[in-house]
């Protein structure tokens, strides 16, 4: 009889995607790098010129959203418009 050899079992590595950034994240640092608060339209037109691309039919309304679910991140100045704590 014939023995069989066992094969080395090879780890399959699998590449690892690169993680989007958050509106969150991206909210905050476009706040860092302006020098005046920013009303929330300006912050989606912002993001929208990165690249970032909205899940939501409204994507004002997800940046209103997430600004007014930090309200120890973002500080409202003026109606509609914030600035980081």
């Amino acid at each position: 009889m014939r023995k069989m050899k066992k094969k080395k079992k090879t780890k399959v590595t699998k590449k690892k995607k690169k993680k989007k950034p958050s509106i969150r994240e991206l909210t905050i640092d476009i706040l860092k790098r302006s020098k005046k608060p920013l009303h929330y339209r300006d912050i989606t037109k912002r993001l929208k010129k990165r690249g970032y691309r909205f899940h939501r039919k409204d994507p004002e309304r997800s940046v209103y959203i997430i600004i007014n679910r930090y309200p120890k991140i973002f500080k409202k100045t003026k109606p509609a418009t914030y600035k980081l704590r």
